[in-house]
Protein backbone atom coordinates (compact mmCIF):
# COMPACT_ATOMS: atom_id res chain seq x y z
CA UNK A 1 0.00 0.00 0.00
CA UNK A 2 1.20 3.18 -1.14
CA UNK A 3 0.32 5.92 1.41
CA UNK A 4 -0.09 9.65 -0.29
CA UNK A 5 -1.59 13.06 0.71
CA UNK A 6 -3.48 15.27 -1.99
CA UNK A 7 -2.92 18.50 -1.55
CA UNK A 8 -5.18 20.73 -4.14
CA UNK A 9 -7.18 23.86 -3.04
CA UNK A 10 -10.20 22.64 -5.63
CA UNK A 11 -12.46 20.40 -3.98
CA UNK A 12 -14.08 19.27 -7.06
CA UNK A 13 -10.25 18.34 -8.46
CA UNK A 14 -9.02 16.82 -5.88
CA UNK A 15 -12.81 14.50 -5.31
CA UNK A 16 -12.01 14.19 -9.18
CA UNK A 17 -8.25 12.50 -8.34
CA UNK A 18 -9.88 10.84 -5.14
CA UNK A 19 -12.38 9.07 -7.91
CA UNK A 20 -10.13 7.86 -10.03
CA UNK A 21 -7.59 6.54 -7.17
CA UNK A 22 -9.76 4.28 -5.59
CA UNK A 23 -11.34 3.09 -8.95
CA UNK A 24 -8.19 2.85 -10.83
CA UNK A 25 -5.26 2.46 -8.62
CA UNK A 26 -6.15 0.85 -5.48
CA UNK A 27 -2.95 0.34 -4.21
CA UNK A 28 -3.18 4.57 -3.56
CA UNK A 29 -4.33 4.70 0.62
CA UNK A 30 -5.33 8.55 0.48
CA UNK A 31 -4.35 10.01 3.88
CA UNK A 32 -5.52 13.13 3.76
CA UNK A 33 -6.38 16.48 1.90
CA UNK A 34 -4.85 19.97 2.27
CA UNK A 35 -5.47 23.48 0.06
CA UNK A 36 -3.51 25.31 1.48
CA UNK A 37 0.46 25.26 1.98
CA UNK A 38 0.60 25.95 5.54
CA UNK A 39 -1.83 23.29 6.07
CA UNK A 40 -0.01 21.08 4.04
CA UNK A 41 2.85 21.28 5.68
CA UNK A 42 1.36 20.35 9.19
CA UNK A 43 -0.77 17.35 7.27
CA UNK A 44 3.13 15.56 5.65
CA UNK A 45 4.52 16.01 8.91
CA UNK A 46 1.76 14.38 10.92
CA UNK A 47 0.81 11.91 8.37
CA UNK A 48 4.47 10.94 6.69
CA UNK A 49 3.16 9.87 3.27
CA UNK A 50 5.09 8.26 0.71
CA UNK A 51 3.32 10.29 -1.73
CA UNK A 52 2.44 13.45 -2.03
CA UNK A 53 0.11 15.02 -5.03
CA UNK A 54 1.03 18.33 -4.75
CA UNK A 55 -0.77 21.18 -6.91
CA UNK A 56 1.43 24.08 -7.87
CA UNK A 57 -0.95 26.79 -8.27
CA UNK A 58 -2.95 27.15 -4.40
CA UNK A 59 -5.36 29.76 -3.38
CA UNK A 60 -3.03 30.85 -0.74
CA UNK A 61 0.76 29.78 -1.57
CA UNK A 62 1.98 27.59 -3.64
CA UNK A 63 3.13 23.44 -3.75
CA UNK A 64 6.96 25.38 -4.08
CA UNK A 65 5.86 27.14 -0.42
CA UNK A 66 5.46 23.99 1.02
CA UNK A 67 8.28 22.32 -0.22
CA UNK A 68 10.53 25.30 0.62
CA UNK A 69 9.02 24.85 4.52
CA UNK A 70 9.68 20.86 4.47
CA UNK A 71 13.24 21.56 3.97
CA UNK A 72 15.03 18.31 4.95
CA UNK A 73 11.89 16.64 6.25
CA UNK A 74 11.04 14.70 2.55
CA UNK A 75 10.98 11.50 3.04
CA UNK A 76 8.18 11.29 -0.32
CA UNK A 77 8.04 11.58 -3.34
CA UNK A 78 5.98 14.56 -5.35
CA UNK A 79 3.83 14.08 -7.97
CA UNK A 80 3.44 18.28 -9.20
CA UNK A 81 -0.23 18.98 -10.80
CA UNK A 82 -0.05 21.66 -12.76
CA UNK A 83 -2.24 23.89 -15.73
CA UNK A 84 1.44 25.02 -17.23
CA UNK A 85 1.82 24.56 -20.87
CA UNK A 86 5.00 26.80 -20.88
CA UNK A 87 8.53 26.81 -20.35
CA UNK A 88 7.87 25.57 -16.98
CA UNK A 89 6.70 22.67 -18.03
CA UNK A 90 9.84 21.62 -20.52
CA UNK A 91 11.64 22.50 -17.34
CA UNK A 92 9.83 19.73 -15.70
CA UNK A 93 10.48 17.18 -18.68
CA UNK A 94 14.04 18.38 -18.31
CA UNK A 95 14.27 17.58 -15.02
CA UNK A 96 12.23 14.62 -15.03
CA UNK A 97 10.23 15.32 -11.93
CA UNK A 98 6.64 13.42 -11.80
CA UNK A 99 3.81 15.54 -13.07
CA UNK A 100 0.15 15.65 -14.14
CA UNK A 101 -1.12 18.17 -16.25
CA UNK A 102 -5.03 19.36 -15.34
CA UNK A 103 -7.34 17.95 -15.93
CA UNK A 104 -6.07 14.65 -15.38
CA UNK A 105 -6.08 11.82 -17.73
CA UNK A 106 -6.78 8.60 -16.56
CA UNK A 107 -4.12 6.81 -18.96
CA UNK A 108 -1.96 9.92 -17.69
CA UNK A 109 -2.05 9.29 -14.09
CA UNK A 110 -1.37 5.50 -15.09
CA UNK A 111 1.99 6.12 -16.71
CA UNK A 112 2.80 8.32 -13.67
CA UNK A 113 2.55 5.88 -10.95
CA UNK A 114 4.16 3.02 -12.99
CA UNK A 115 7.37 4.82 -13.38
CA UNK A 116 6.52 5.77 -10.03
CA UNK A 117 6.54 2.21 -8.33
CA UNK A 118 9.69 1.45 -10.36
CA UNK A 119 11.52 3.78 -8.60
CA UNK A 120 9.69 4.04 -5.47
CA UNK A 121 11.94 7.01 -5.12
CA UNK A 122 12.04 10.17 -2.39
CA UNK A 123 12.28 13.84 -3.82
CA UNK A 124 15.36 15.26 -4.65
CA UNK A 125 16.07 18.49 -2.79
CA UNK A 126 19.66 19.26 -4.95
CA UNK A 127 17.56 18.91 -8.36
CA UNK A 128 14.51 20.69 -6.88
CA UNK A 129 16.34 23.71 -6.04
CA UNK A 130 18.71 23.43 -9.52
CA UNK A 131 15.16 23.89 -11.01
CA UNK A 132 13.88 26.73 -9.12
CA UNK A 133 16.65 28.25 -10.14
CA UNK A 134 16.61 27.48 -13.59
CA UNK A 135 12.48 28.75 -13.38
CA UNK A 136 13.97 32.26 -11.68
CA UNK A 137 16.73 32.59 -14.48
CA UNK A 138 14.57 31.61 -17.42
CA UNK A 139 16.02 33.27 -21.02
CA UNK A 140 19.66 34.07 -18.70
CA UNK A 141 21.12 31.06 -17.53
CA UNK A 142 20.45 27.20 -17.44
CA UNK A 143 21.38 23.94 -15.20
CA UNK A 144 22.67 21.13 -16.39
CA UNK A 145 23.35 17.88 -14.59
CA UNK A 146 27.22 17.28 -15.05
CA UNK A 147 29.30 15.14 -13.19
CA UNK A 148 26.65 14.15 -9.62
CA UNK A 149 26.70 17.65 -9.76
CA UNK A 150 23.84 20.57 -11.12
CA UNK A 151 25.85 23.65 -12.65
CA UNK A 152 24.00 26.57 -13.88
CA UNK A 153 25.32 28.12 -16.97
CA UNK A 154 24.94 32.10 -17.90
CA UNK A 155 23.95 31.90 -21.18
CA UNK A 156 25.68 34.62 -22.30
CA UNK A 157 28.54 32.87 -21.60
CA UNK A 158 27.88 30.39 -23.97
CA UNK A 159 29.53 30.33 -27.29
CA UNK A 160 28.29 27.18 -29.25
CA UNK A 161 26.87 23.78 -28.73
CA UNK A 162 27.71 21.19 -30.61
CA UNK A 163 25.80 17.66 -31.28
CA UNK A 164 28.32 14.77 -30.10
CA UNK A 165 26.07 11.90 -31.04
CA UNK A 166 23.24 12.15 -27.77
CA UNK A 167 25.33 14.12 -26.12
CA UNK A 168 26.07 17.41 -26.47
CA UNK A 169 29.58 19.90 -26.22
CA UNK A 170 29.02 22.72 -24.94
CA UNK A 171 31.77 25.80 -25.31
CA UNK A 172 32.35 28.90 -22.90
CA UNK A 173 33.91 32.38 -23.35
CA UNK A 174 36.19 31.16 -20.60
CA UNK A 175 37.67 28.04 -23.37
CA UNK A 176 35.91 25.77 -20.65
CA UNK A 177 34.15 23.04 -22.71
CA UNK A 178 31.06 21.03 -21.07
CA UNK A 179 29.47 17.83 -21.82
CA UNK A 180 25.68 17.65 -21.50
CA UNK A 181 24.53 14.26 -21.09
CA UNK A 182 21.67 15.25 -23.78
CA UNK A 183 21.35 15.46 -27.48
CA UNK A 184 21.72 19.74 -28.77
CA UNK A 185 17.60 19.19 -29.50
CA UNK A 186 16.93 18.41 -26.00
CA UNK A 187 19.72 21.49 -25.29
CA UNK A 188 17.99 23.86 -27.88
CA UNK A 189 14.46 23.65 -26.21
CA UNK A 190 15.91 24.63 -22.72
CA UNK A 191 17.55 27.73 -24.36
CA UNK A 192 14.28 28.85 -26.12
CA UNK A 193 16.90 32.11 -26.52
CA UNK A 194 16.42 34.79 -29.54
CA UNK A 195 20.47 35.15 -29.63
CA UNK A 196 20.92 31.71 -30.48
CA UNK A 197 20.35 30.02 -34.05
CA UNK A 198 20.34 26.26 -35.44
CA UNK A 199 22.93 27.33 -38.10
CA UNK A 200 23.49 23.56 -38.92
CA UNK A 201 21.89 19.99 -37.77
CA UNK A 202 25.13 19.69 -35.18
CA UNK A 203 25.29 23.74 -33.98
CA UNK A 204 23.86 25.48 -32.13
CA UNK A 205 24.89 29.20 -32.13
CA UNK A 206 24.93 32.53 -29.87
CA UNK A 207 24.83 35.31 -32.03
CA UNK A 208 26.12 38.00 -29.82
CA UNK A 209 30.14 35.86 -29.98
CA UNK A 210 29.68 35.62 -33.80
CA UNK A 211 32.84 37.47 -35.26
CA UNK A 212 32.21 37.22 -38.81
CA UNK A 213 30.35 35.39 -41.66
CA UNK A 214 31.52 34.84 -44.57
CA UNK A 215 30.00 35.16 -48.15
CA UNK A 216 30.80 31.48 -48.86
CA UNK A 217 29.10 30.70 -45.28
CA UNK A 218 31.29 30.20 -42.82
CA UNK A 219 30.79 31.68 -39.57
CA UNK A 220 33.88 32.60 -37.24
CA UNK A 221 33.21 32.75 -33.59
CA UNK A 222 35.15 35.53 -31.22
CA UNK A 223 37.09 31.74 -30.71
CA UNK A 224 38.60 31.79 -34.26
CA UNK A 225 36.02 28.65 -34.01
CA UNK A 226 34.83 28.02 -38.03
CA UNK A 227 31.24 26.52 -38.53
CA UNK A 228 29.90 25.98 -41.72
CA UNK A 229 26.58 26.63 -41.69
CA UNK A 230 24.31 24.61 -44.07
CA UNK A 231 23.13 25.20 -47.38
CA UNK A 232 19.75 24.55 -46.49
CA UNK A 233 19.82 26.50 -43.36
CA UNK A 234 22.11 29.55 -45.04
CA UNK A 235 19.96 32.06 -46.38
CA UNK A 236 17.90 31.64 -42.79
CA UNK A 237 20.81 32.38 -40.64
CA UNK A 238 21.76 35.64 -42.80
CA UNK A 239 18.25 36.87 -43.08
CA UNK A 240 18.31 36.46 -38.98
CA UNK A 241 21.76 37.73 -38.69
CA UNK A 242 20.63 40.97 -40.38
CA UNK A 243 17.37 40.68 -38.36
CA UNK A 244 19.74 40.23 -34.86
CA UNK A 245 21.96 43.08 -35.88
CA UNK A 246 18.89 45.63 -36.64
CA UNK A 247 17.86 45.29 -32.97
CA UNK A 248 20.98 45.33 -31.45
CA UNK A 249 21.71 49.41 -33.35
Amino acid sequence: MIEAIIVEDEQSSMEYLTSILNRNHKKIKILGWATNANDAVALIKKKNPELVFLDIQLSSGSGFDVLDQLQSEMTFEVIFTTGFLDYKEKAMDYFAFYYLNKPIHEVQLTKVLDMYELKRSAFDRRKYEAFKLQLENKHQSITIYEKGEYTTIRISNILYCEAAGSYTNIRLRNNRELLFSKNLKSLETMVEHSDFFRVHRSYLVNLRNVKEFTPDGIMIMIDNKEIVTSSRNRKKVIDFLKLYNSKKH
